[in-house]
């Protein structure tokens, strides 16, 4: 049966999503990537076969995805799987690959995103990382954007802990106690690619809030690094922004703060590719 024929028979959006992944598991290409990588594409066409995504979608959606699956896909995960030694491949779990696959399905055209479904399913086929591959991580790469993702990698590549602002403004209440009121959570000190220079985003505190809620990360402003350390809060734009709309009588600060990823956050980069893989870890029997 042909790739077509194979849609043309699927019935309804769950079918045929399954229909579309068990397809480009039968397509020639990656029988080809099989005979190249051995065990590891075997493995790989076995999970794709095997997996129906529990999705409903739009043909034009599901037509993108049984191209990628079909034509790209066999050299995107050869590419990831080439320096897992033979000995250490072993075939994912399905709580992981299933998920995996179903994730790529629609979001394989952002980059960001493409990349860590594909180092996931590569720390789930490597034996000797395997359990690094939390099935709950599919569930965080849904939850974040492509823009996100990028800084996102920043933050959990490093072990070094954050220098983090919270722009707050106190209010003169005279024989009264002073108000205080929050003006901007979450400030960090933002660069772009190709300079010193500050970068905005007008939803990195939403971001943080984001990955603090998924357990990446944690934020303590009872904490702080040295002083010199926020030397930058002040001349960010954010905080001038804020200092400007302040006509009351009062003072514009900022409280310090200290954001860390958590061994939650760790496990994540590790197994998503955006830091070292141990390779200490051992599959569990």
């Amino acid at each position: 049966m042909t790739t077509e024929d194979v849609l043309k028979n699927a019935k309804g959006g769950i079918a045929l999503i399954g229909e579309v992944i068990k397809a480009a598991g039968d397509n020639p290409q990656v029988r080809e990537a099989g005979l190249e990588l051995g065990k590891t594409a075997v493995t790989i066409t076995r999970t794709i076969n095997n997996v129906l995504l529990p999705l409903a979608a739009f043909n034009f959606a599901v037509e993108k995805a049984r191209i990628y699956f079909a034509e790209q896909f066999p050299d995107d995960m050869a590419r990831k799987a080439k320096n897992i030694p033979q000995e250490a491949v072993i075939e994912p779990k399905s709580s992981v690959a299933g998920p995996a696959l179903q994730g790529l399905a629609f979001c394989h055209e952002e980059q960001n995103l493409k990349e860590m479904y594909l180092n996931l399913l590569a720390s789930a086929m490597d034996g000797r990382v395997a359990r690094l591959a939390h099935p709950a991580f599919v569930e965080i790469i849904k939850q974040i954007d492509a823009e996100e993702a990028k800084l996102l990698q920043s933050v959990l590549a490093t072990d070094h802990p954050f220098p983090i602002a919270e722009v707050f403004f106190t209010a003169d209440k005279g024989k009264f106690k002073p108000t205080t009121i929050t003006l901007y959570r979450h400030l960090l000190n933002l660069q772009n690619d190709n300079s010193d220079d500050p970068a905005e985003d007008a939803f990195l505190p939403a971001m943080v809030d984001n990955w603090i809620r998924l357990g990446l990360v944690n934020v303590d402003y009872g904490l702080s690094l040295v002083d010199h350390d926020y030397d930058w809060v002040e001349s960010r734009p954010e905080f001038i922004l804020q200092r400007s709309k302040i006509t009351a009588e009062g003072i514009v600060t900022f409280h310090k703060g200290v954001m860390k990823k958590t061994a939650w956050g760790l496990q994540f980069s590790q197994a998503a590719g955006l830091s070292t893989l141990p390779m200490t870890i051992n599959q569990a029997d």
